[in-house]
């Protein structure tokens, strides 16, 4: 085979692998996970079609009841609606922080956590 080729292949195996990594990594279940060992408490909720037709899903993680660390991190349907939310989030939280269509906002340490 051409080195060309080979190279071409090896770019296109190790894009594919980054992406899977990307897709896997903005789920409920993998925000979750990570927020459970940093010693977080999460509630998930699920959006029922009626509720609100612009959210996927949403969780809100706290490390305790005053003075703890929060975040919210809502996965909006569209990259138009996580941006209005993230202007929003913006005029009413401590530290807010998007990335695509998720969007997370609360304390310093709460946000920072989740990424």
């Amino acid at each position: 085979m051409n080195k060309k080729v080979i190279i071409s292949i090896i770019a296109v195996i190790l894009l594919v692998a980054v992406l899977g990594t990307v897709l896997v990594a903005c789920s409920a279940d993998s925000y979750k996970k990570k927020l459970e060992k940093k010693g977080y408490n999460v509630s998930t909720y699920t959006v029922e079609k009626d509720d609100q037709d612009d959210v996927e899903w949403g969780l809100l993680a706290t490390t305790g009841l005053i003075g703890g660390n929060t975040v919210y991190i809502v996965k909006y349907k569209s990259l138009d609606d996580a941006k209005e939310a993230e202007s929003d989030a913006k005029k009413l939280a401590g530290s807010v922080y998007r990335t695509g269509k998720i969007v997370m906002w609360g304390t310093e340490q709460g946000v920072k956590d989740a990424k």
